[in-house]
């Protein structure tokens, strides 16, 4: 039977798939981290007037809690999404989501080290057959050349990077919302906000990107649908996220949110976009890994 926590993590799972071929459009247009920035404080204003509007006080009562939740921020969103719109630009929203696949069994190992949360055998047998199925989708084909191999096995490596750290901070999230009851929302502001202020702050030391063009979003056509993908990628999937996560165990909220690649497949293809038997039959294998650790 699906409970909150797990009908939460299938609908996080589809806004941040149909978010993530719009994203993709602006990850040419602006740099990982400005991109990061934009979305963040977009997303972070929604959310504060949603607060208002509710009148929701269940903010954090405890320092340790917010300690869980900003460090969830900067390892998950400011440097977990920055890697994840760096891999969209190299190697596209399928491949990207695909590697992202490897969040779950991520998920579970640091469940252990960091909650002290044990996965069983089946579980296991599902982080193999993810990770077997993670490997033959991003694997190159004869048929499809690689155009240019540094930036693919670079997206590659951004992926990684990105499944490493959302995990991370789904995991660290968990553990603010085991030491008190706090609103999902509050938790999810929290968690977006500190992640964008520390992206914020490396856009504003750095030559070769622009806080002013990431906060006015100046000569970038299409603003529409960057807000359609902030509202409901950002705003609403981080809230779906943290309500997933408060719900249920993080390992089995990211296995949920490992099905986003065929679902960004099945778009694509409607969309008529590149996407290989490869990386259809590892998807297809991936989420049956996924269905094994949702079982253990």
């Amino acid at each position: 039977m699906i409970g909150i926590g797990e009908g939460a993590a299938i609908s996080a799972a589809f806004v941040w798939a149909f978010s993530t071929l719009l994203y993709k459009r602006f990850s040419h247009h602006l740099s990982p981290f400005e991109l990061n920035v934009s979305k963040g404080v977009i997303a972070s204003a929604l959310m504060v007037l949603c607060l208002l509007l509710v009148q929701d006080t269940g903010y954090p009562a405890q320092l340790s809690s917010w300690a869980w939740l900003i460090a969830s921020g900067v390892l998950g969103i400011a440097i977990g999404d920055s890697a994840y719109f760096a891999a969209l630009r190299n190697i596209g929203p399928a491949r990207t989501l695909v590697v992202e696949s490897l969040a779950p069994a991520i998920a579970g190992m640091l469940n252990m080290l960091i909650l002290g949360v044990y996965l069983g055998p089946v579980a296991w047998l599902g982080i193999l057959v993810t990770t077997f199925g993670v490997m033959l989708a991003i694997k190159p084909g004869k048929a499809q050349p690689i155009p240019n191999p540094k930036h693919y096995f670079l997206g590659i490596a951004f992926a990684l990077s990105a499944a490493t750290c959302q995990a991370a901070g789904m995991v660290l999230s968990k553990g603010a919302l085991n030491n008190e009851s706090i609103g999902s929302l509050w938790a999810a502001l929290i968690r977006l906000a500190s992640g964008t202020f520390f992206v914020a702050c490396l856009v504003a030391c750095l030559k070769s990107h622009s806080l002013n063009k990431a906060l006015t979003l100046r000569q970038l056509s299409g603003k529409r649908w960057l807000f359609v993908a902030v509202f409901f990628g950002t705003f609403i999937g981080l809230w779906l996220q943290l309500i997933s996560v408060n719900h249920t165990d993080p390992a089995i909220a990211q296995t949920i949110f490992a099905t986003a690649p065929l679902m960004v497949m099945t778009l694509s293809l409607i969309r008529k976009e590149a996407v290989t038997r490869a990386m259809l039959c590892g998807g297809a294998i991936a989420l049956f890994g996924v269905f094994l650790l949702l079982q253990g």
